[in-house]
């Protein structure tokens, strides 16, 4: 059972990367590590007093 289940993990991995580079090849797929930097920008953007 244990040998089935390793194979059955490898396959899903397996195939999870396959279709996520398809995806990231065929469709604009957003930089998530770029949104997370634009994101802490506009939060600590709001944190600052207008006048300064």
């Amino acid at each position: 059972m244990s040998k089935f289940v390793d194979v059955s993990f490898q396959m899903g991995f397996t195939l999870g990367n396959v279709v996520g580079m398809f995806l990231a090849q065929n469709y604009e797929v957003p930089n998530i590590s770029k949104k997370i930097e634009e994101f802490k920008r506009d939060v600590e953007a709001k944190k600052k007093p207008p006048g300064s």
